[in-house]
């Protein structure tokens, strides 16, 4: 066993400060992100050497092991830079803790000597034409997975996949080297988040050792292997609840940076009917209290639910399934919130302030990210609906 424990983290503020140093060359990278489809290995660099990809990786494993709050606070000063850059910070900054739920061997795959690990989950149905097979020691994969969002600067990839078991079929999750996947960069073509690298990937014939895997039953009953080694309280928050928030977290981060691109023009502009500065309008002026505070709002729910998730996990709660849902559709409404605070600032700004530029690249990205599967409102409002009547839940809800 090749533990590592961390000695040296820095504060919660230093990481931020570190973060909001980035801004301006994130500024600059960003056109480009999209241009190539995919964040720079520059950015990503930057991302590593500044320590953001040890946030939530374990203290056991060579990590900072601080909350996820940390690590979305960080993330808010990166989408202030570029969008693409945040939203893989926010989520594969979050999967050392998945890492971290696999056997300690497993970890030591990843964590070699205390190493950081950016690692990318390939989960929520993206499989496409997968068939595995299992001789008891090795998984064997061959398929096309789609949206493996940071594929390019990744180094592993968690992979889930319906195993062929003794007794039947059942889902396991799988970590996968990089290196392993063939990366079809032609695949990414679409309206926002182009520079996020959400590319289709392939693996043919990969042999997974069996100590690579986790029952994914076992992970969402908070009951896994990786819990013999790491005892920080991530490892007994429920999945579902804090991967929906990493999302939220993304955009939630997004949308501050498009309330810095309104700022910035409310401070130059002069709108075609004013004939006058365009901070001398009341009404732009009150469009942008209202954004900076609904936003504000948003963010600090979205820290209120995950600082509550971590002291409860700290304390031994055991979570409901009324406490899962809550969180789960808390995401989505959070999510919901900054989308009408960038749509109210966007449409302020009137009809000449869409060519190619900052603020367009950065409402078509918000509105792709908004647009997770995670995070559509109606279906995490009817779980927890049901949940507050006493009503039995839909066999695919996911808490």
């Amino acid at each position: 066993m090749n533990q590592v424990t961390s000695t040296t983290v820095p504060s919660a503020q230093a990481l931020v400060q570190a973060a909001n140093g980035l801004i301006p060359l994130l500024r600059e990278k960003g056109p480009q992100h999209d241009l190539d489809k995919r964040i720079s290995d520059e950015a990503a660099s930057l991302l590593r050497d500044n320590g953001f990809f040890r946030i939530c990786q374990s203290r056991e494993n060579g990590g900072y092991g601080m909350r996820p709050s940390v690590l979305w606070r960080v993330t808010r000063e990166i989408a202030r830079g570029d969008s693409a850059t945040a939203w893989i910070l926010s989520l594969a900054g979050l999967h050392p803790w998945m890492a971290g739920m696999f056997s300690p061997a497993a970890q030591d795959d990843v964590f070699a000597d205390g190493a950081d690990a950016v690692v990318i989950a390939l989960t929520g149905n993206v499989g496409r034409g997968v068939d595995v097979a299992y001789d008891g020691e090795h998984f064997t994969l061959t398929g096309k997975w789609t949206y493996a969002s940071g594929i390019d600067v990744a180094d592993w990839a968690c992979v889930l996949v319906d195993a062929p078991m003794k007794d039947g079929n059942e889902q396991r999750l799988l970590l996968v080297p990089k290196a392993s996947f063939e990366i079809d960069d032609s695949s990414w073509n679409v309206m926002g988040m182009r520079g996020t690298g959400s590319k289709d990937v392939y693996l043919k014939g990969e042999k997974v050792p069996a100590y690579r895997s986790v029952r994914w039953k076992d992970l969402q009953r908070v009951n896994y292997p990786g819990r013999v080694r790491n005892k920080d309280p991530m490892y007994a928050i429920p999945h579902t609840s804090l991967f929906a928030m990493s999302v939220a977290a993304a955009v939630s981060a997004v949308s501050y940076g498009m309330l810095d691109l309104y700022r910035d023009v409310l401070k130059s502009r002069r709108p075609a009917g004013l004939n006058a500065p365009q901070t001398e309008d009341r009404f732009s002026l009150a469009e942008l209290g209202k954004a900076a505070s609904h936003l504000d709002m948003a963010f600090n729910q979205l820290m209120h639910d995950v600082d509550e998730l971590y002291d409860l996990a700290a304390q031994g709660h055991v979570f409901t399934v009324e406490e899962r849902a809550k969180y789960r559709v808390n995401a989505a409404t959070i999510s919901d919130l900054a989308m009408q605070a960038v749509n109210a600032m966007v449409r302020n700004l009137g009809g000449s302030l869409l060519p190619n530029g900052p603020i367009e690249r950065c409402f078509r990205d918000f509105h792709s990210m908004a647009s997770h599967f995670l995070l559509q409102t109606n279906p995490a409002a009817e779980v927890f609906g049901r949940t507050l009547l006493g009503l039995e839940l839909p066999a695919n809800a996911r808490v």
